[in-house]
């Protein structure tokens, strides 16, 4: 979930399909939160959990074990976010 702010924070309308209210609306479409970023707009995305565990917070070598639990495929040689994002990409399948 990602909460968007339009510069004017009294604003209370719609923008590219999102209804705002007192300048703020929320999203979890990654091209809206890409579009609001390119145009200006303040966004503010709420990190990832899973079971609790602040997915940001893993360390590489947890990232990998969860990878190997959901039989993702990874390059050993991947860094630390090119890993989180894949295990992202999982969970949000998995949803």
């Amino acid at each position: 979930m990602a909460i968007i702010k339009a510069p004017n924070e009294k604003y209370n309308g719609v923008s590219a399909s999102l209804t705002f209210v007192n300048g703020k609306a929320e999203t979890d479409e990654p091209w809206l939160i890409q579009w609001f970023k390119e145009h200006g707009y303040e966004v503010i995305e709420e990190e990832k959990e899973q079971s609790g565990v602040v997915l940001e917070k893993l360390t590489k070598d947890q990232i990998k074990a969860k990878l190997d639990e959901l039989n993702i495929e990874y390059d050993s040689n991947d860094n630390k976010d090119v890993l989180l994002e894949k295990l992202k990409a999982a969970i949000e399948k998995s949803e």
